[in-house]
């Protein structure tokens, strides 16, 4: 049985213990900060509406945080259910915070501390005996709004409940992916992720390649954080990375790789200089005064300018759209990109192999830990099956490194891969049993794979997938076949949420969500198809495409079965265009989602200008429509300045999703939520009513906006093109010729008059130069 966590103590206001406030304060907690001083209690508070990035989905959750200081309120920590103690690194700190503490909690509270390299029995010495049993070890990963990992650590003394309570809190109310840790050094993450981090400063140093090399080679291109190992290691902080990796060299007696957490010399002379990376402005990479970028010299610890990287390696990586693939054909590249990241990566492999069961009792926690808290998109154990394990072992014993004892009984008995599966559930390769066993599953994590695989493929396409989700429930699922991360929206994938409309209206099915499992819901409509139209100059066949996507979102609108969209991470430009006519949207609670059409010199064509318009109507509560103008206003200048909001909370109030929407805090049971909600609204479904009552400004409006714009061109805000966009733009949002005061339009007519305005700025030179530019170099261009 778990216990209800309603209100929070957290002990210490420095920037972790702060963000942990300004996290549950995200998911709704009240919590009490304290510190020693009620200035230092409060400027913690302060601190999460001015820290980067944004600790906070919307400014005003602070005051949900209340500061304390011990002296003055230290009775205040009877009121609350669960003690989170987040003070410096120090036994002897923790133990003064723990006996002051201690006759001032109700018998029922639980305690955790955040500690990262302390041994649990040591913290609860001082402890009474009663709170042993409440005290266990809660380890978030800075920044923890965005960190997805927690793991968690249990001592000898903790009671079930205790420990249940903190797996189901964290994972259903913080969002959290919860990681069954052991306790010893650096747990999981930090124990594997410092060892590999270690390992690459050394081999790269041993290999003569540089710090830009290096990140080059051990970041997006193989699936990992876009800050790869050094940018990665400047964010954390050179103090903090080489305190952590002195935990695991000093607690690793019998580490068989000890030797590997000893500072190296550059990492050691730069803590000396105070070159602690980000927050003093000077680490691995150093940020001049004319903005340049330059990097430190592993050899002699002087900056120096950036060569341009080029590696065959890096190319054929680059060449392959799957993690897995891009993997393998780096290690199994023969250049001195292939050497040297095939040198990190097994020694990597070997180490974590030999932690299991160390610091874990099967492979999966080791897996998560290492893609929620260091940002892999495939765990240790995946990549071996990725790049193949008999192929890779067979190497490893060539070169005459040491495989583990575990992993050749492995192979062995004939199991050649450490993952399979098995109908919908996914089998693991057990060390403990030495068996396959199947991996326990989450009744609200969906596996869109797995589904497949047992079956319930209705229909694929290049770039999308019909998937029977049961239940009544159809399933539209992106998966780009050229940009599987960003899932671009193309031919491919119209076609299959057609598909899945036409499924709806036959009766087949009672609902259907569109969601999937990948990286990001999607970036936009494939610009680079819609360049190609323009350079060659066929006008029909875009305005064609044009009407093809205004017809299918209204589709999708009047749909006489719901459609629940369920958007995550990235949902940009033509991503916005299809969740926003859905009858209702599931969004993660971190949501990137924004119409961004300006950026590439249109403005958005699949009906973003009447989603917007009708949303921010909604939310209004004002459905007649006595002055519609500040809301026409917003919406200009949401889109025309490409407002993207970073939360879903955020997303409410810009306009993007309606008030009524769901947000999830766990991103994992977004599809599964939005399954339910799709079940439930489905009984007695009736469609929106047709709008053509829309009361718009019109001409005096437009007047305004245009005056606004000439203001922004003088004072150099915008160029000309941005004023001409922003003209095309005003006169859409005000209802073109048909609108006024005593007028009324309809949704046709303004998408009528989007699509004229979108295809006239695609036929600027100006705009087909931003979509170029966006394309090459992935930002927009001001022209």
């Amino acid at each position: 049985m778990t216990q209800k966590i309603e209100k929070v103590a957290i002990l210490g206001a420095g920037v972790m213990g702060a963000q942990l406030a300004g996290h549950l304060a995200n998911a709704g907690i009240p919590s009490l900060l304290f510190d020693i001083s009620q200035e230092l209690a409060e400027n913690g508070v302060k601190s999460l509406t001015s820290l980067k990035p944004a600790p906070l989905f919307k400014p005003k959750n602070a005051s949900l945080v209340t500061p304390c200081n011990y002296d003055e309120h230290i009775e205040k920590l009877q009121e609350v259910d669960w003690v989170l103690e987040a003070v410096a690194e120090r036994l002897d700190i923790k133990h003064t915070v723990y006996r002051n503490m201690t006759p001032h909690l109700r018998p029922s509270v639980i305690i955790t501390s955040n500690t990262s390299g302390i041994p649990l029995s040591d913290l609860t010495s001082v402890l009474p005996e009663s709170f042993k049993k409440r005290f266990m070890i809660t380890h978030f990963f800075n920044p923890p709004r965005y960190m997805h990992l927690l793991e968690l650590v249990r001592g000898q003394d903790t009671a079930d409940d205790v420990y249940d309570t903190m797996v189901d809190f964290g994972e259903k109310v913080l969002g959290k992916g919860i990681v069954h840790a052991k306790d010893t050094p650096n747990f999981i993450a930090n124990r594997i992720g410092v060892f590999g981090m270690m390992a690459t400063i050394r081999t790269a140093q041993n290999m003569g390649l540089t710090v830009e090399e290096v990140d080059k080679l051990t970041g997006t291109v193989v699936g990992r954080a876009k800050s790869a190992t050094f940018r990665t290691a400047d964010i954390v902080g050179l103090d903090t990375l080489a305190h952590v990796a002195q935990t695991g060299y000093d607690r690793g007696e019998n580490d068989e790789a000890r030797e590997m957490f000893q500072i190296p010399d550059i990492l050691s002379l730069l803590i000396k200089d105070g070159r602690l990376g980000q927050k003093s402005k000077a680490g691995f990479y150093q940020k001049t005064k004319d903005k340049k970028i330059l990097s430190v010299n592993l050899e002699t610890g002087e900056y120096q300018e950036q060569k341009r990287v080029r590696f065959d390696g890096f190319r054929l990586a680059k060449d392959r759209q799957q993690t897995g693939d891009k993997i393998a054909a780096m290690a199994w590249s023969e250049d001195k990109a292939g050497k040297f990241f095939w040198e990190v990566l097994s020694q990597t492999l070997i180490y974590s192999a030999n932690r299991v069961p160390e610091i874990s009792d099967d492979i999966i926690n080791v897996d998560n830990a290492m893609k929620w808290g260091f940002g892999w998109e495939l765990g240790p154990f995946e990549i071996w099956d990725a790049i193949g394990v008999e192929r890779s072992i067979n190497r490893m014993l060539d070169e005459g490194k040491k495989v583990p004892q575990s992993i050749l009984d492995m192979l062995k008995s004939g199991q050649t891969s450490f993952y399979g599966v098995d109908g919908e559930n996914r089998t693991y390769f057990d060390f403990l049993s030495k068996s396959t066993t199947t991996e326990p599953s989450h009744e609200k994590n969906i596996n869109l794979t797995l589904r497949k695989s047992a079956g319930n493929l209705v229909k694929r396409s290049w770039s999308a997938s019909l998937i029977d989700l049961g239940d009544g429930i159809l399933n539209v699922e992106f998966h780009s076949i050229l940009q599987p991360t960003l899932n671009p929206i193309d031919g491919s994938v119209l076609d299959i949420i057609s598909e899945g409309l036409d499924r709806l209206d036959s009766g087949q099915y009672q609902a259907m969500v569109m969601s999937h499992n990948g990286m990001h819901f999607s970036a936009g409509a494939n610009i680079a198809g819609i360049l190609s139209m323009c350079e060659a100059g066929q006008w029909e066949k875009l305005e064609t495409t044009i009407r093809v996507f205004q017809d299918l979102t209204q589709r999708i609108r009047f749909s006489k079965s719901p459609v629940v969209a369920a958007p995550f991470n990235l949902c940009l430009g033509g991503g916005f265009e299809f969740i926003g006519p859905a009858a209702h949207r599931v969004a993660s609670a971190e949501l990137y989602i924004g119409a961004v059409e300006v950026g590439i010199g249109v403005i958005p064509g699949a009906g973003g200008n009447l989603r917007l318009l009708l949303n921010l109507m909604e939310n209004s509560g004002k459905t007649g429509m006595i002055n519609v103008f500040p809301i026409v206003q917003k919406a200009f200048e949401t889109i025309g300045f490409a407002k993207v909001a970073t939360s879903a909370d955020e997303a409410k109030f810009v306009g993007y999703l309606l008030k009524t929407d769901t947000v999830v805090m766990n991103n994992d049971h977004r599809i599964w939520t939005a399954k339910q909600k799709a079940i439930e609204i489905a009984e007695g479904y009736t469609p929106p009513t047709y709008r053509d009552d829309l009361k718009l400004p019109g001409t005096g409006g437009r007047l305004a906006m245009t005056a606004a714009l000439k203001g922004f061109k003088a004072k150099g805000v915008i160029s000309d093109h941005d004023e001409k966009i922003g003209g095309k733009l005003a006169y859409v949002l005000t209802g073109g010729e048909k609108a006024g005061l005593t007028k009324k339009v309809d949704e046709q007519y303004l998408l009528d008059i989007e699509r004229e305005a979108f295809l006239s700025l695609a036929a600027e030179p100006l705009s087909q130069d931003r979509i170029r530019f966006m394309l090459k170099k992935g930002k927009p261009l001001r022209n």
